[in-house]
């Protein structure tokens, strides 16, 4: 994958930047996305049967289902964020978290942009798994309370545990500094009123993935 200066239309910054991820079981369905999308994911589901088809046996079907499954909402996340942090500038602080019930760090703390960094975080990322509930509410307490941090970048389809209102409620007391927090939306049953209501009220950008 090409390194990118940009993520859904989101620049990079000078901020020290926490990308969240959701990684929910809900992320193993079909991102509708763009229609660049849209093709790679069919490309990708019909390479996947050949691929199982061609080789056969235990490896085929392993093979087959590695090449398809980046059609998913996960998936999607994983194409756009590599090429992301590939681009960042050395020096930048930034770090990646993933949630579904409970918060997995790729480190505890922001860390200096770097050959090393980037490719730990890539290797981090690429590695993820959907799978269990969606606690947003603690992925993004956790990320607005890591020291240092001045704007979150939050991928998921919206869908939290509690409810929405619960999540927003929760934020508004606790994001205090001021973190920005931009959004993207995945998937077509993706709650975007949720996930533009809190971009809007942390001065941050909603995108979708349909682009």
């Amino acid at each position: 994958m090409k390194k990118s200066d940009q993520f859904f239309g989101i620049e990079t910054s000078t901020k020290n930047t926490l990308y969240l991820i959701d990684i929910s079981g809900s992320m193993e369905g079909i991102d509708e996305g763009s229609i660049k999308d849209q093709v790679m994911r069919e490309a990708g589901n019909k390479a996947g049967n050949v691929v199982s088809n061609a080789i056969g046996g235990k490896i085929g079907n392993i093979l087959g289902k590695q090449v398809t499954k980046q059609a998913t909402k996960l998936g999607a996340v994983k194409r756009k964020l590599i090429p992301a942090i590939k681009g960042l500038p050395d020096g930048k602080k930034f770090t990646v978290f993933a949630y579904n019930n409970d918060v997995t760090k790729q480190s505890i703390e922001l860390r200096v942009a770097s050959n090393m960094s980037r490719t730990s975080a890539n290797i981090f990322v690429e590695n993820l798994k959907a799978g269990g509930g969606t606690n947003t509410a603690k992925g993004l307490i956790e990320a607005i309370s890591t020291p240092g941090v001045q704007e979150i970048v939050l991928m998921s389809d919206g869908l939290p545990n509690g409810g929405p209102e619960a999540v927003l409620e929760e934020i508004r007391k606790t994001n205090t500094n001021n973190v920005i927090i931009h959004t993207i939306a995945f998937g077509e049953d993706a709650d975007h009123n949720f996930m533009r209501t809190l971009a809007q009220e942390n001065n941050g950008t909603f995108i979708t993935s349909k682009m």
